[in-house]
């Protein structure tokens, strides 16, 4: 079974084939929400799909959105196994006053994360040290989407009990390359970023997760099967108690 902890199948790009693309492989897909409409069609999508586990969340570069949208996000919390698309945007976010309200909405999320005993899959552009600093005060899983940062920053990320998530740009991408050779696989979750990040410049696609496992077992030296395997464990523990591998157990929430 392939894991694709961080997707947007919710997009109008997959308006035309979702029910097609979700049938392509065995796979379970989380879609993350992004503001409060997306996060309603997360939790929709997964009453269709049962391979899809819902995800809500309020990215970074909304926090504009924050007055209007945040306490209806975090209420939806409740509904869904996981949290996401949630985290730290320096980036594209430069003015300080909404950096720092960027920071106080993640505080919000990883407080209810911690509370209901629910991971977060965090979004981090020029902000992993804070993320980093911040899930220190916090008991929560915790995974991050599309990992870009160093090599000492990604043992960190194992060291605090965290994972990071590769998506299939592996393959075009050094940096990210060398991070999956050297960091234990015990912290290793794979991903899309659907329909963004794929192996070429065409429409990403859940199923390329398994892209992604076979550039892992390039790099590490592993049997592809061993290292999907492992991969499945990774996932169950930042799922539990929600855990199915054919979608999302929502009886324990």
């Amino acid at each position: 079974m392939l894991v694709d902890v961080h997707a947007h199948l919710d997009v109008e790009e997959f308006d035309k084939d979702r029910e097609e693309v979700l049938r392509k492989c065995r796979i379970v897909v989380v879609n993350a929400g992004v503001d409060l409409k997306s996060s309603m069609a997360s939790l929709n999508m997964a009453r269709s799909y049962p391979n899809v586990v819902p995800a809500v969340g309020l990215h970074p570069e909304f926090v504009e959105k924050a007055d209007l949208e945040l306490e209806k996000v975090l209420e939806l919390i409740k509904e869904a196994p996981i949290i996401s698309e949630v985290g730290l945007d320096f980036y594209w976010i430069k003015e300080e006053k909404l950096r720092k309200k960027q920071v106080e909405m993640l505080g919000r999320f990883m407080e209810e994360g911690e509370r209901q005993r629910k991971a977060l899959v965090i979004h981090s552009r020029g902000g992993l040290r804070d993320i980093l600093e911040m899930v220190t005060s916090y008991k929560v899983k915790f995974v991050i989407h599309a990992y870009e940062g160093s090599i000492k920053d990604a043992i960190r990320v194992h060291e605090l009990g965290g994972f990071v998530s590769i998506p299939p740009i592996i393959v075009r991408d050094k940096v990210r390359r060398t991070v999956a050779e050297k960091i234990p696989l015990e912290s290793i979750l794979t991903e899309t970023d659907s329909p963004f990040m794929g192996p070429d410049r065409y429409r990403n696609e859940p199923c390329n997760v398994a892209i992604t496992l076979m550039e892992l077992a390039k790099l590490r030296k592993q049997d592809v099967r061993e290292i999907e395997e492992k991969i499945q464990d990774n996932f169950k523990g930042i799922m539990e108690p929600y855990f199915s591998l054919s979608g999302a157990n929502l009886t324990n929430k």
